[in-house]
């Protein structure tokens, strides 16, 4: 089993000043890093405390675990949610570089939005670190429950379609994360009961969550930041 460590917070607010904390310690400008990050609602508070904490950007890029394949301007879209609570938000010219999933791509042309991702991606690895999200089903990044023969993909990046949803989207391979050498998993909430119970009760038995195959596979250190409502059973 990996080396995992959990951690209890009386809050959000705490537990995401723990995050930025973390990336803040590993953060080493201008030397060249690459740091996997989140999209959805629960990350909203990293971007902040981010944008308020750390002033130099230098050689800093940032690849989004996984994005939706919409415009910028939609609210489903990670890149621009990122772009609004972090880069909205920092007093200065030194931003960080953020890779675009989509960018100026035909949004209808996923195939050469994946060539284009995974040769560009190839130049800013390793990573130096990652900081993912967990969904109350137990996926991470965009890999869902029953995608799972498709997590360990070769390519760096891959396109999921979900009957539920009217878009695709692009993930990020398990490969990538489970060669990190520090993972940080950001989870708030009580909907992530359940989640946590199957983590920490049962991590010897047969994969149940997205999350537990990677984590059988992890090779780095990986740290849990949980609020105590998801850590309350």
């Amino acid at each position: 089993m990996p080396n995992i460590e959990i951690r209890e917070f009386s809050d959000l607010e705490s537990l995401t000043i723990a995050s930025v904390e973390y990336f803040s310690k590993l953060h080493n400008p201008p030397k060249k890093q690459t740091f996997l990050v989140p999209g959805g609602q629960t990350p909203f508070l990293f971007y902040k405390h981010l944008a308020l904490t750390i002033n130099n950007w230098a050689g800093t890029n940032l690849l989004l675990s996984d994005e939706r394949l919409v415009p910028e301007k939609n609210i489903m879209s990670n890149v621009g949610m990122v772009k609004k609570q972090l880069f909205d938000n920092i007093n200065s010219e030194n931003l960080p570089h953020i890779v675009e999933i989509v960018g100026r791509s035909n949004l209808t042309d996923s195939e050469q939005i994946l060539v284009s991702l995974n040769d560009y991606t190839k130049t800013l690895l390793p990573l130096t670190a990652a900081f993912l999200g967990i969904g109350s089903d137990g996926h991470t990044a965009s890999l869902f429950p029953r995608f799972e023969d498709l997590f360990f993909n070769p390519n760096l990046f891959f396109k999921i379609d979900r009957t539920s949803e009217p878009f695709s989207r692009i993930s990020v391979s398990a490969n990538v994360i489970t060669e990190t050498p520090h993972i940080f998993f950001l989870v708030s909430g009580p909907e992530k009961q359940s989640v946590m119970r199957k983590i920490l009760k049962t991590p010897n038995k047969k994969d149940i969550l997205p999350v537990q195959k990677i984590l059988r596979k992890s090779k780095g250190k990986i740290v849990f930041l949980c609020d105590r409502e998801a850590l309350d059973f």
